[in-house]
């Protein structure tokens, strides 16, 4: 060995310690850090869905990088004492805001396994077992939303990735030059405008899939809701025939299947019928919605989903999946291999066959095994059972409406037709002027005193609205109870305070 080599040797000889564990370490550094998982997982009577102070939260996460290691007992303090209490809860059986499906404890130990595989799912080479669950998973999630078994997918973060993929696709297939080649100006560089319908009761992502995508806003045309906040397929009709009129290149509907404000589902068999005649692609907006269709009290139209061309869906909402887990599911076989597949000189590909390679459906390389835990939980609780779940949720949202028109002081403000309520809280004697403002102010009360935690809406009519999204096996009727009758005391409560200080400025 050459003296060279001897002093490269030596400088390799010891490695840096501490980076690895044997398996006792693994076994008691692991149970310690389960207490803390399983203590912030339960004694949901104890504590609040949302932190009770926001101050000083940046304050503990201040700091320059350290130079050297803490010990695995300091970091676990860090959490107990640090992160844990700044934490908000989306688990917690108060928490009604936004659309967060709480997580079940067979998927969050599935996103720990996860992990601990470590598994890069681009490619089938480097990870075939983890392929073949994703694989089988989406078949499992096509079969329960009613489409055939040759449908395609992917899993992406969310519902907003997975609108977003869809949009490259329905852009990819029906665009009538080769997009991912010339792009949107076409092979002569002065092709039309495309367009792509959706309600004005969209969520903003389909309008940012159209920019990141190149066909811009302007090309996502709003179709005017009806009074259910559904789509209105006169308009949408009459939009097609007027931008056909003018060049432009219509080639696709995304319906929604569960509004973000109200939960709202387009009239999708409607929508189906129109994109067949004229000839589009229809996709399906069903982050929050579509797994409703397993339920027995689901509305009819989720029966519709299965004439889609595509479908986004979030198992992290209504299959109570750990964060993160979205999906795009795709009829026709091959579609998302035309809009992202690339056959890159340093990655060894699979063959062909059923040793698939993920990365060629999908616009990321490096690729989570996202699959693992909504596959631990499908086999947890199977189609029925998430069934069950669902149908809970979707009465006691009916419960809670129920609750709120009778009860002095409340208003339903919208239609619901999943697990969505929206009402306002409308004391007697106050005046329309001040009912935005005590709105808003009922809900920051309901999160500072720790009672829940819901959000707030702006609806048709232009003002706020209280909205309560069930997407939760731990919330009660018992819980629904107390947000509505706390909802009404606290909104008599804050009129009568600021009437009574509006009286003494009066007579100062």
């Amino acid at each position: 060995m050459s003296n060279r080599l001897q002093e490269l040797r030596r400088a390799v000889e010891h490695q840096p310690p501490g980076f690895d564990w044997d398996a006792r370490q693994w076994r008691e550094q692991g149970s310690r850090l389960l207490e803390i998982v399983a203590s912030a997982s339960t004694g949901w009577d104890t504590r609040r869905p949302s932190p009770a102070d926001l101050d000083g939260v940046l304050g503990l996460f201040d700091g320059l990088v350290p130079s050297g290691g803490a010990s695995f007992e300091e970091l676990m303090q860090r959490l107990e004492h640090d992160v844990l209490p700044a934490s908000a809860y989306n688990g917690h059986r108060r928490w009604l805001a936004y659309i967060m499906g709480a997580p079940t404890p067979i998927s969050v130990l599935g996103a720990f396994a996860a992990a601990a595989l470590n598994q890069n799912t681009g490619l089938w080479r480097v990870a075939p077992s983890a392929t073949a669950i994703e694989l089988q998973t989406l078949r499992w999630v096509a079969e329960m939303l009613g489409l055939p078994q040759t449908t395609e997918g992917i899993f992406v973060s969310g519902g907003q990735m997975a609108n977003i993929v869809a949009h490259a696709v329905l852009r990819d297939a029906k665009t009538p030059w080769d997009t991912r080649r010339f792009g949107m100006r076409g092979p002569e560089g002065s092709a039309p405008r495309v367009r792509i319908y959706a309600s004005s009761e969209l969520h903003y992502c389909h309008e940012q899939a159209a920019e990141l995508l190149g066909m811009g806003r302007e090309a996502v045309r709003k179709v005017p809701a009806d009074d259910q906040y559904r789509m209105r397929v006169d308009a949408l009709v009459q939009m097609i025939a007027e931008d056909r009129a003018r060049g432009d290149v219509p080639i696709a509907i995304v319906g929604t299947a569960g509004t973000v404000g109200t939960g709202a589902i387009d009239p999708l068999e409607q929508l189906s019928e129109v994109a067949r005649r004229e000839d589009l692609w229809l996709h399906i907006d069903g982050a929050y919605g579509a797994f409703a269709a397993m339920a027995d009290s689901s509305p009819p139209e989720l029966r519709a989903l299965a004439a889609a061309d595509s479908i986004a869906c979030d198992p992290h909402k209504w299959l109570f999946s750990a964060i993160d887990a979205g999906i795009v599911l795709v009829r026709e076989p091959g579609r998302l291999e035309r809009s992202f597949s690339f056959h890159a000189s340093y990655l060894e590909t699979a063959a062909s066959g059923a040793q698939i390679d993920l990365l060629e459906r999908s616009p990321e390389n490096s690729r989570p095994l996202r699959a693992l835990k909504v596959w631990l939980a499908i086999q947890a609780f199977g189609r029925d059972g998430y069934a069950a779940m669902i149908d809970h949720n979707i009465r006691l949202a009916a419960y809670l409406e129920e609750l709120v028109r009778t009860t002095a002081g409340l208003e339903l403000a919208a239609p619901r037709r999943l697990s969505i309520v929206c009402w306002r809280v409308h004391p007697a004697g106050v005046g329309a002027e001040a009912l935005d403002t005590l709105q808003t102010s009922v809900i920051a009360e309901l999160e500072r005193r720790g009672i829940a935690m819901i959000s707030n809406v702006r609806l048709r009519d232009g003002h706020a609205a209280l909205r309560a999204c069930i997407t939760n096996f731990r919330t009660s009727a018992e819980d629904v109870e107390d947000i509505v009758r706390s909802s009404a005391e606290l909104g008599a409560e804050i009129a009568a305070n600021g009437s009574e200080a509006a009286t003494k400025a009066s007579r100062s």
